[in-house]
């Protein structure tokens, strides 16, 4: 929040004050709360997944409530379902927005809103540096899973610090040159700095209505493109490609899905866009398609185009980007790729074994043996996944949404995404939602972010018998 502040006095704006308010509580709420830790057993032993469930899932909804002060006491976001909604969104790098006019929000809290993102796409990285000094790291592996639950993290469990602090170099590093490539082009240092925050993290927040299309640069959209790419990318993979030089980013199998996944649909819909009445030139359908599938793909939600007015078969094209998007160890929400192909060579094994019933077939990810465990969690996840979807735009179609809006704002909000379909498709803002739908796409945010199980398994009784 400080950092935010020092906008605020750079631009000598009146909000600054809310924030120095919201500074001095949030501190004197972390000293309190941290007082209250060292008067308590903190055996590694005592605890259990259990909690850890509950600690991660009400420390997201802790940060999001003090990520409303600066909104409420500064005056610019006066409700507090709105300022509530605009933190978590933050948080969870999801991009939904109620605001309505950008250009007047002061820079200090635009700086906030893409500082939150930043911080809530590392998450799991604060949470893992942080506790590993206090209860070492058989019991962070746990808040580690918590987080980022997946199929691909057992060989981080056993050096979560040296994972994190290398996931962390290559997160700031990437947001620092990310900076300097924006300076380059037609941004000033302020907007180059949000957008770097924003992209990265793979949130989407930017400091113009009209978004990275004001400033009418494919240079920026292009610095952009390679910013979102990189933040759905897994950043160990990054890390040591950076690092060391090493090709195994071209070798992860995961890796290889993503990037294929995205030039196949950005060369399928800039060559469609091309024989249809929205045909702008080979390089700018190209660049075009390259934003928004890449945005969508990564769970950005950064808009050059209105792609809504495209045509029906691009919204089924984008929502099922939508759900099987970015990698594991990255900033990107959705289901992740790796599901993906598990649940494809899953499908794969069933014909197998109808030809071949005496065989034996196992899920290999870049040559190593999935375990019937994590297939069967895979597919219970999608299964809860679609599930809550399905359900969420049910429950939103009766706050009044059409049907193509609630489809899409289920489906955005749990991916993380950000921009939908109908009233809430690029361009525009959740200002409308009524005060249910909102709190409601809160929840679902979370629970996208958090990944379904850590969330939803407090809301099953047998989680709390011992």
């Amino acid at each position: 929040m400080l950092l935010s502040a020092l906008v605020g006095e750079l631009y000598n704006e009146a909000a600054t004050r809310g924030i120095y308010l919201s500074s001095a509580f949030s501190l004197l709420a972390g000293g309190t709360l941290a007082f209250a830790g060292k008067k308590r057993d903190q055996k590694q032993e005592n605890i259990t997944k259990r909690e850890v469930f509950l600690t991660v899932t009400l420390a997201w909804i802790g940060l999001a409530l003090f990520g409303t002060f600066p909104y409420l006491l500064s005056g610019a976001i006066p409700s507090f379902a709105d300022a509530f909604f605009e933190s978590m969104s933050g948080f969870t790098t999801t991009g939904n927005s109620t605001l309505v006019n950008l250009e007047a929000f002061p820079r200090s809290l635009h700086f906030w809103r893409c500082f939150t993102q930043w911080i809530g796409g590392i998450g799991i990285i604060i949470f893992a540096m942080a506790l590993v000094p206090i209860f070492g790291g058989g019991i962070s592996g746990l808040f580690f899973d918590a987080e980022a639950s997946g199929i691909t993290l057992d060989y981080v469990r056993p050096r979560v610090q040296e994972v994190t602090r290398n996931m962390f170099l290559t997160y700031f590093g990437l947001t620092l040159v990310g900076f300097f490539f924006l300076l380059a082009g037609p941004m000033d240092a302020f907007d180059a700095a949000c957008h770097a925050l924003s992209s990265i993290s793979t949130g989407g927040f930017s400091t113009k209505q009209a978004g990275v299309v004001f400033y009418h640069s494919p240079y920026t959209e292009y610095v952009i493109t390679v910013l979102m790419f990189l933040g759905a990318t897994n950043f160990m993979l990054l890390f040591a490609f950076f690092t060391r030089l090493r090709a195994s980013i071209f070798k992860d199998e995961e890796f290889r899905w993503y990037s294929s996944i995205i030039l196949l649909f950005t060369l399928g819909i800039s060559f469609s866009l091309g024989f249809s009445q929205h045909d702008a030139g080979v390089e700018s359908n190209f660049r075009a398609a390259l934003f928004q599938v890449v945005s969508i793909a990564t769970t950005t939600g950064h808009v050059t185009a209105d792609y809504s007015s495209w045509g029906q078969v691009y919204w089924f094209l984008f929502l099922g980007l939508m759900l099987f998007c970015g990698c594991q160890g990255s900033t990107s929400g959705g289901m992740k790729i790796s599901r993906l192909v598990v649940l494809y060579k899953n499908s794969l094994l069933v014909f197998k074994q109808q030809v071949h019933p005496d065989a034996l077939y196992r899920v290999k990810i870049n040559g190593k043996v999935v375990s019937n465990d994590t297939s069967s969690q895979v597919l219970a996840f999608a299964f809860l996944y679609l599930t809550l979807a399905v359900f969420s735009a049910f429950v939103l179609s009766l706050t009044g949404m059409t049907f193509e809006e609630s489809i899409g704002v289920s489906f955005s909000s749990i991916a993380n995404v950000g921009p939908a379909l109908g009233s809430y498709g690029p361009g525009d803002t959740y200002e409308s939602a009524t005060l249910f739908a909102k709190y409601y796409l809160t929840f679902l945010m979370l629970v996208g972010r958090l990944e379904v199980f850590t969330v939803l398994s407090l809301f099953v009784p047998g989680f709390w018998k011992r």
